[in-house]
């Protein structure tokens, strides 16, 4: 880049940005221990996460990725960005508003990726500069394996209008109702202890459900350890995520569970539930507003307390939507979540 380039206010950086691609000059290699390792940092105890016996009875000639795995690679590739390409930016002061991911096929362990990144729109509003990104994850044989829509929110300014710039920035498509041993670091609670199950589940018939209908409900906890944990398995280094000061002083109220975290555990509830993870097709979340925020105490867990309600379903197709529910201490940690999902036959 350019020493004019870099001289560039960063919201005009982004701006040259638009309608243009970047691709990463790194390809990843979708590794069987790390998505060991990610599994159980979502605490996603789906066997076929764990053991390439269950993926093959599935029908997978290796171990599969939870749903949200991809995390990994475009954490590393919006690093790359903002290393190289959008230097005007803080990280610890941007905002992960939206997330959709749509999923062509699951990963599996061996996949080789190339991530291609778009830079579709860029407003300000108050005191952030409010970008919107789609990223194509492509294997080595040219097929588009999975796709994501990003909103991300860049603070420029000290006011905290998060909850007026998140409301709208809010992506329009979603609906308004919709192992290694553990990691911590001193000062914060062990990682939650988490044991793959080795019986693959019964697949849910949609026959049997109707618009309406809950899942049935379920409850983890989340301790700082476990945000070492995720973010030494993510790669994220920011400090945010578990040191109280740095929180802080990047506007969070205390140490908070990062938004794809939260979906992650989101997506494990889903595949619990529905006996296959390859059948989540599509997720959606909205979890910047601060009323989301999920607080982790220094030396206690905090509990989610997970649920579901189909809010469509198309038996003769097999697929069916499901609106996610995830509250702690009474608190919604989702503006909106939900899934399409495939049933199995």
């Amino acid at each position: 880049m350019s020493e004019a380039a870099t001289a560039l206010a960063p919201a005009d950086q982004v701006r040259a940005l638009l309608d243009h691609r970047y691709r990463s000059p790194h390809r990843y290699t979708v590794g069987r221990e790390k998505i060991r390792e990610f599994a159980r940092a979502v605490q996603d105890r789906h066997p076929a996460h764990w053991h390439e016996s269950d993926a093959a009875t599935l029908g997978y000639p290796g171990l599969l990725a939870p749903s949200t795995f991809a995390s990994i690679i475009l954490l590393r590739v919006h690093r790359e960005i903002l290393d190289s390409v959008l230097t005007g930016y803080d990280p610890a002061r941007i905002l992960h508003a939206d997330q959709v991911i749509d999923i062509g096929r699951p990963l599996i362990a061996g996949d080789e990726l190339t991530c291609d990144i778009y830079f579709e729109s860029f407003r300000h509003f108050a005191d952030y500069d409010v970008m919107a990104i789609k990223s194509v994850l492509t294997d080595v044989r040219g097929d588009v394996v999975q796709t994501g829509s990003t909103a991300l929110l860049a603070r420029t300014g000290e006011s905290a209008r998060l909850g007026e710039a998140v409301r709208r920035v809010a992506m329009t498509d979603c609906p308004s109702d919709p192992a290694p041993g553990a990691v911590t670091a001193a000062g914060t609670a062990p990682v939650s202890v988490m044991r793959p199950r080795h019986t693959p589940r019964i697949a849910v018939d949609p026959a049997m459900l109707q618009v309406g209908a809950t899942l049935p409900p379920r409850t983890l906890r989340l301790s700082r350890g476990d945000l070492v944990n995720y973010a030494g398995v993510t790669g994220d280094t920011n400090p945010a995520l578990f040191d109280e000061r740095t929180a802080i002083e990047s506007g969070l109220p205390t140490v908070v569970a990062p938004g794809m975290l939260k979906l992650g555990l989101a997506a494990g509830y889903l595949s619990s539930w529905l006996g296959d993870p390859a059948a989540v097709t599509r997720l959606r979340a909205q979890f910047a507003h601060y009323t989301h925020y999920l607080r982790i105490p220094a030396l206690a867990a905090s509990p989610i307390e997970f649920g579901g309600r189909i809010t469509s379903l198309d038996p003769r197709r097999r697929r069916g939507t499901v609106a996610i529910e995830a509250r702690s201490h009474g608190r919604k940690l989702f503006g909106y979540a939900a899934a399409e999902v495939r049933f199995a036959e």
